[in-house]
């Protein structure tokens, strides 16, 4: 063998090792870029540090911010954001895995509804950012549509309305593949899907003291009387209560109004609270509301330590209350508010009675009583 055909080898040689190690090292790149199936999509996600949230399609985009404890939903109205549905999204971004890839191109895209908000007019998925207070971006993704299971899965078994669904298609911004995963993201773009318009929830059974602006009500559960024993019209009463089990509000601000008519209610657990409302002649209908507690009168009896615990969480109740809720000045239908702010007339007109079925006028008889006698023949 000469020099020549030597040296030929052994380049051919130190060609085929370079491109070995060539081969190995772009195995090593592609597959530190491959996310492994059922790997977390975000790594030490922060969850708890997250103070900024937006949520876009081609239709319009509504942003939450962190204000202190609590969330609001930036359109204007300052409204405070329904926490179980913020708290539900951050979780699913914590927990987000990776799942099937899917081969699709860009047209694919308003198929599988991954298509990004910038990009076309119809059809768009809602993108979905996170950021930290400092503006950082630590999550940004587009949720497409929900992925139905096959006729053959829901034979034969017993499944509940989330189980329709295998998984949600989501894109990663940055990236031109979409995956299936597990999560099913329930979110909107629009700002009254986040509003909490939840004012007041209160149990009927647990208030057992009313005051109004020329009245006073107490009794326990649900047995309320006005002093002396006297007892209310009860229909008139029920309106009362009615608002109070769920009563919501169809604009929140915190604009400062001077509020004229007071109302408040007294739970049995000691937590109070007081109603101020503004709203007469056709005009929109207000109300403020502060929570506040006073220990329930247990007589002679020595306070016992769970008893001091309890008074000290509801206290703490009031508290969260005022945070969430005692800060905002609530718009409400003038339906509720008529029922909510009624005075002692209302409430002791007597009861309607019955209409008596003998008596002549609307009285009703039977069929017979309006045929002539037939004398015998």
């Amino acid at each position: 063998m000469n020099i020549k055909t030597t040296l030929i080898l052994l380049l051919a040689a130190l060609l085929g090792l370079a491109g070995i190690m060539g081969y190995r090292k772009y195995q090593e790149i592609k597959d530190s870029r491959t996310r492994h199936l059922g790997a977390k999509i975000y790594e030490n996600y922060p969850v708890n540090d997250v103070s900024k949230v937006t949520v876009r399609d081609n239709s319009g985009e509504t942003v939450l911010e962190r204000d202190g404890s609590h969330w609001l939903v930036m359109d204007g109205s300052n409204f405070r954001a329904r926490y179980s549905s913020l708290a539900e999204l951050l979780a699913n971004i914590y927990d987000m895995r990776s799942g099937q890839e899917i081969n699709v191109r860009k047209s694919g895209y308003q198929q599988l509804k991954v298509a990004d908000p910038d990009d076309v007019t119809t059809n768009s998925g809602q993108l979905v950012e996170t950021f930290l207070p400092d503006g950082t971006k630590v999550s940004s993704f587009i949720v497409g549509r929900t992925k139905a299971r096959s006729m053959e899965d829901m034979q034969g078994g017993a499944f509940q309305p989330g189980d329709f669904f295998v998984g949600q298609y989501v894109r990663l911004r940055d990236e031109e593949k979409p995956m299936l995963v597990k999560t099913i993201f329930r979110i909107g773009p629009r700002p009254e899907f986040w509003r909490d318009t939840t004012v007041l929830n209160l149990k009927k059974d647990q208030v057992v003291a009313l005051e109004g602006s020329d009245y006073a009500l107490s009794g326990e559960e649900g047995d309320l009387t006005l002093p002396g024993g006297e007892k209310p019209n009860s229909g008139a009463l029920m309106r009362l209560l009615e608002p109070m089990v769920n009563l919501n509000a169809k604009s929140a601000s915190e604009e400062k109004k001077e509020m004229k008519e007071v109302l408040k209610v007294r739970l049995k657990s000691g937590l109070t609270y007081t109603l101020k409302g503004l709203g007469e002649d056709g005009s929109p209908c207000y109300l403020t509301v502060k929570a506040g507690f006073e220990a329930p009168d247990r007589g002679t009896n020595e306070v016992t330590s769970a008893e001091k615990a309890m008074d000290l969480k509801t206290a703490d109740e009031a508290e969260q209350y005022n945070q969430w809720f005692g800060r905002f000045l609530y718009e409400i239908e003038k339906g509720s508010y008529k029922k909510l702010f009624i005075n002692r007339e209302t409430l002791t007109q007597p009861e309607k009675a019955e209409e008596d079925s003998s008596g002549e006028e609307g009285a009703k008889g039977t069929p017979f009583d309006e045929l002539e006698d037939v004398e015998d023949a």
